[in-house]
């Protein structure tokens, strides 16, 4: 009985979906500005702001995931070879889980930005000595946008990340 009903249990039981963001990260000289994206209206969560990212289709890794939502989105294409490291984990109270990457990014690559209006209603270029200033907030103000939630959560483990390397 019981390996039975473990079976039945283990197909109705939910999956955690699986997402991929990058953070790009814009270096002009000494300055460096974190790139997110205004979710378009229309789609979950819309008016909030995020990194590139999305679910990690059959046979792609997390890494591919994240570059192939960061062309679709920003337009931007880069390989994840590219990609400086991951961040933790985010785990929401869901159960979905987020692979965070991180990402540089040429003022050049920015120049030609073509969002996808169906995904992205702004671009939003922060300078990275907002989130510096306060690293452990749970959000973060910006030009009438509030950054919070799991967004505000890559950038705490980012600004950690970016202070014990001493930028």
């Amino acid at each position: 009985m019981e390996n039975a009903l473990r079976e039945q249990l283990a197909e109705s039981g939910r999956s955690a979906p699986a997402y991929a963001v990058v953070i790009p990260v814009i270096r002009d000289g000494e300055h460096a500005m974190l790139l997110l994206e205004v979710r378009a209206a229309g789609i979950p969560q819309a008016g909030d702001p995020c990194f590139p990212g999305g679910r990690i289709e059959a046979g792609e890794t997390p890494a591919q995931a994240a570059a192939r939502e960061m062309a679709e989105e920003l337009g931007i294409r880069v390989d994840p070879a590219r990609f400086l490291g991951q961040l933790p984990t985010v785990h929401t109270p869901l159960g979905e889980k987020t692979d965070v990457f991180v990402c540089v990014v040429t003022p050049e690559e920015t120049s030609g930005l073509r969002s996808n209006p169906a995904e992205v209603s702004e671009v939003l270029r922060v300078p990275m000595e907002l989130f510096l200033s306060r690293p452990n907030d749970r959000s973060f103000p910006f030009r009438g946008h509030d950054i919070w939630g799991m967004t505000a959560g890559a950038i705490r483990h980012l600004c950690a990340a970016w202070m014990r390397a001493g930028l």
